[in-house]
């Protein structure tokens, strides 16, 4: 057991990397190293919280499982004083029950791959009241700046056969600024650049390609991969995968599918992630 700014962790590792887990709070995921390097691709903002006081939520960095839609009340819930940990094949799940506006369930299975540099998150929502709930999975993966940029691939192929029928979006929040510097759009992808800003940009796609990653400037790539259910299944405008920037982190999050949940109904939503040497064009991730 390690310890993460005073928080107790758990370690999961095989010969290309390794994983850090809270053991008492989250679920959250907060460091991710390759092997033999001592760099953790993760951010690390301990120190960061929002909210209300006296109910603030800890961002801590790394991986965390929200639902979506947000909304304040419901998705951004401190999550800081306990979480469950348990023991499966080649991994953990992290479970949290939360009973405030509503009562649900987060569940994080992750499973090792034992001899590849892979892992399977299965992001999962109960709930756990006796009234109809209407959620999404929403995956959120805070990835560290310093050179890193994040690529959303857009679709390509045509719909119904058709050039007459588009088949990309582009999916903007209210303070997006399109002239934003640290956004790039081509006809294949955008990305976003992984600098510090005092303006946050967020952007997202609805995309049928299955996959979103990060690039560092030390080599690395994190590629997560996704199952895409029809448009119609996602909020947010059907962006299955969104990047968010600010000051201290980049995020690349994907959304499961949205449904709305009978008393003790779940819906899950899997990422699987893959950490590569290299670059994206290197790697023909484009």
């Amino acid at each position: 057991m390690t310890d993460y700014y005073g928080y107790a962790t758990l370690t999961l590792k095989n010969d290309f990397l390794s994983l850090d887990v809270l053991k008492d709070a989250g679920p959250r995921i907060v460091r991710l190293v390759p092997a033999g390097s001592g760099l953790n691709l993760l951010a690390e903002v301990p120190d960061m919280t929002w909210g209300i006081p006296g109910n603030l939520f800890h961002a801590f960095g790394g991986h965390r499982l929200w639902c979506a839609p947000e909304v304040e009340e419901i998705t951004c819930l401190p999550d800081h004083t306990s979480c469950t940990v348990e023991s499966i094949a080649n991994g953990l799940r992290l479970t949290r029950e939360d009973h405030y506006a509503v009562s649900y369930r987060r569940e994080i299975e992750i499973v090792l791959a034992p001899n590849a540099p892979k892992l399977t998150l299965t992001h999962r929502i109960t709930n756990l009241g006796s009234e109809v709930f209407r959620a999404a999975p929403w995956a959120i993966t805070m990835f560290k700046l310093g050179g890193s940029k994040a690529r959303l691939p857009m679709s390509i192929e045509m719909i119904n056969g058709s050039p007459l029928t588009p088949n990309r979006s582009l999916v903007l929040w209210p303070y997006t600024d399109l002239k934003d510097e640290r956004l790039f759009v081509s006809g294949k992808y955008i990305e976003v650049k992984g600098e510090a800003a005092d303006d946050a940009l967020k952007v997202g796609i609805y995309s049928t390609r299955g996959w979103a990653g990060i690039e560092f400037a030390e080599g690395w790539v994190v590629v997560k991969r996704v199952t895409v259910e029809p448009a119609a299944s996602y909020t947010d405008m059907a962006a299955n995968i969104q990047c968010y920037v600010r000051h201290r982190f980049i995020e690349v999050e994907t959304l499961g599918e949205l449904k709305d949940l009978q008393p003790g109904e779940s819906v899950s939503h899997v990422e699987e992630w893959e950490l590569l040497k290299g670059s994206f064009d290197s790697l023909g991730l484009v």
